[in-house]
């Protein structure tokens, strides 16, 4: 276990906690969110290279943390740009080459902005639209499909169209890409279901599968569509109560027909919270963040007997926010200060 620096320096002053928002993989890069202070690209060994640090709320300390509250960080190729979105919907886009630098980090400034839509936890991009939970705030049902980023003009707004109301409440987000077509996943109320996606029209609902945790995590191998969330009922807690998550567990399900092929449940309470990532699944294994920096370990084959980490803090952090970055593990949490911390997935498997 290996503890970094997240690089919070900023011109933006404001009485955020310190800690750390969504943490991502964005291929030759990763990025995270410094809450209340700046989005940092980095290089694939940890080290920054381009920084965002400016808000449009310079003199309002709870307005500038919304601000810099970042709800996805999103690779859209087709566009040439990675896009932020924050609590408040405003959306940023980064060219993707003023990201990818060597050097000193140095400041960048988006090559445009748009609204989108408030409080969206959970956003995935396919293709050149975004798909994106509505906002919780509404408890609405199903998802909101913008129209093609790169028609997108600065300083407008992105428009969108609701699908999948009658799903209900989204409480998590996943892609996959099979049978030749990209698919979403959606989950929520202790259900997943899968439907295809083409050009921004979400077809048909394949199929729809029970499972005994509230959704929150997945992730698509390839072949397997992983999920992952705690125990049922979660979507009832207030979402400043996450102490309140327990338990919960994980299952892959066959993408043809939504069948279980792998179920587990976690021994230990993980650092489950609205937006958050406290699951992750790569190298075969199953990990799962706890509240204290430990991490527990199971095989993807299903295992009963998982390894664990020891914890390196006392009290809670909060939310956990995780990605796969390579060959390692970066994570960090929304109250446990401006740190990350890195394990290689290497060491988890012995």
């Amino acid at each position: 276990m290996t503890e970094l620096d997240s690089h919070p320096q900023s011109r933006v002053r404001n009485s955020q906690p310190a800690g750390i928002g969504r943490v991502v993989d964005l291929g030759d890069v990763c990025a995270w969110n410094n809450l209340g202070r700046n989005v940092v690209f980095a290089s694939r060994a940890f080290e920054p290279c381009a920084v965002f640090d400016h808000t449009v709320f310079p003199d309002d300390d709870e307005p500038s943390q919304y601000d810099l509250d970042v709800h996805a960080i999103l690779d859209v190729p087709v566009a040439g740009v990675v896009v932020v979105l924050n609590h408040l919907g405003l959306l940023r886009a980064f060219r993707q080459s003023e990201i990818h630098t060597t050097g000193a980090p140095r400041r960048i400034e988006p090559v445009w902005t748009a609204g989108f839509a408030e409080d969206m936890e959970r956003v995935v991009a396919v293709g050149d639209r975004l798909v994106g939970s509505r906002p919780r705030e509404q408890h609405a049902g199903g998802v909101l499909v913008s129209e093609p980023v790169t028609a997108t003009a600065d300083g407008g707004r992105l428009d969108a169209r609701v699908e999948l109301e009658t799903w209900g409440m989204v409480t998590a987000l996943g892609t996959a890409h099979t049978g030749g077509r990209d698919h979403v996943a959606v989950g929520g109320n202790g259900r997943v279901g899968l439907v295809p996606i083409d050009r921004g029209r979400v077809g048909r609902l394949r199929w729809e599968a029970a499972v005994d945790f509230e959704p929150a995590v997945f992730a698509w191998d390839g072949e397997l569509l992983w999920v992952a969330g705690p125990e049922l009922g979660a979507a009832g807690i207030d979402d400043y109560d996450w102490e309140k998550l327990r338990g919960g567990g994980f299952a892959a399900l066959d993408v043809a027909d939504g069948n279980t092929v792998v179920r587990g449940r976690f021994a230990h309470d993980l650092a489950w919270g609205n937006g958050g990532t406290a699951v992750v699944i790569a190298a075969g294994l199953v990990c799962g963040i706890g509240r204290a920096g430990e991490v527990d370990v199971y095989s993807t084959a299903g295992s009963d007997h998982p390894a664990r980490t020891a914890a390196f803090a006392a009290d809670s952090l909060g939310i956990a926010h995780a990605a796969v970055v390579g060959d390692r593990i970066l994570y960090g949490f929304n109250r446990g200060g401006y740190r990350l911390h890195t394990v290689a997935l290497s060491t988890l498997a012995t």
